[in-house]
């Protein structure tokens, strides 16, 4: 064997060598390319996941702020319409036919509280009190209509106003009145 020979023969292996090397390294390399694609699908997914778990968060609270909004909105719309209602109620009693004497009514079922005191009354009731009560009338307040009366030391008053009334009922059946106008299913 001649030099050539051992030198073609040490190429040779190491030819062979390097591309067992380069075919190891290639493996290696669609290997290490397939675990990455393997994890960055994984990963893919993973943040799609969470995309749509946020996405579904934020549809849910959005819907929930909509929800809330439309009610402030009902609820102001309604409390307007109530405070109208209210407001005419108040008016059409300063106007009422019956005026007079549902201020006599007044009177009559408060003898007792305003014959040792005063009586003060609407500017347009202020004849009618007089004519019941006489000496006893202390004045007009300011008032769509009905009395204060007021005990003869002072310290005690009865707001017997239509103002006082009417706040009174409806204080005590506004439900009923909302439910009226706003039925519940």
């Amino acid at each position: 064997m001649g030099l050539e020979q051992v030198v073609e023969e040490i190429l040779s292996r190491g030819r062979a060598e390097a591309e067992e090397i380069r075919k190891a390294a290639q493996a290696e390399r669609e290997r290490m390319l397939q675990d990455a694609r393997t994890e960055g699908a994984k990963l893919k997914a993973q943040r799609e996941q969470e995309g749509r778990e946020a996405a579904e968060r934020q549809r849910t609270q959005d819907l929930a702020r909509a929800e809330l909004d439309s009610k402030k909105i009902v609820l102001a719309a309604q409390k307007e319409l109530l405070d109208r209602v209210y407001a005419t109620v108040l008016q059409r009693l300063a106007s009422f036919a019956e005026h007079a004497s549902i201020v006599r009514a007044l009177l009559a079922s408060s003898q007792s509280d305003w014959r040792d005191g005063r009586v003060y009354a609407s500017p347009g009731d202020a004849e009618t009190v007089k004519a019941v009560v006489g000496p006893r009338f202390a004045g007009t307040i300011d008032s769509v209509g009905g009395i204060v009366i007021e005990s003869a030391d002072g310290s005690c008053k009865t707001d017997l106003r239509f103002e006082t009334l009417l706040a009174d009922v409806w204080r005590d059946s506004i439900r009923e009145v909302a439910e009226v106008l706003w039925p519940t299913k």
